[in-house]
């Protein structure tokens, strides 16, 4: 087993979409062990050596950020398909506790709320001045 010291990051994720001209996987993350606490994540790899991924396939990632992004050194021992589920993982200790993002659902309602909130006080203050 490749030790976990050597990456920023050590993770299973599984293929949402990947580019064989640019390199770039994106993943939904399964287990993350380090480095990655999100549900999603996108990596890079060396344009002339990277993989291409099918969507649905599940890897074993070892990366480092290198610009403020995830890029899987030329050497990583990335393992494909592989299960989140199989006990050798063990060794890599206790998997992070993935933050999953809401997306734009909160800042939808409270907008809604508002113009809501402002559409009644038009027709409440409408009403009233109607009423005299």
């Amino acid at each position: 087993m490749q030790s976990k010291q050597e990456y920023e990051a050590v993770f299973i994720g599984k293929v949402i979409s990947s580019s064989h001209l640019t390199k770039n996987t994106k993943l939904e993350v399964v287990q993350s062990w380090k480095g990655v606490d999100t549900a999603k994540v996108k990596i890079y790899e060396d344009n002339d050596w990277g993989n291409t991924y099918k969507a649905g396939d599940k890897i074993l990632v070892f990366a480092n950020k290198s610009y403020g992004f995830w890029k899987v050194p030329l050497c990583a021992p990335i393992q494909q398909n592989v299960d989140e589920t199989d006990e050798k993982w063990d060794v890599y200790g206790k998997p992070l506790t993935l933050k999953h993002s809401a997306g734009q659902l909160p800042l939808y309602l409270a907008v809604m709320t508002f113009f809501l909130y402002l559409l009644n006080y038009y027709f409440k203050k409408r009403k009233k001045s109607g009423s005299d």
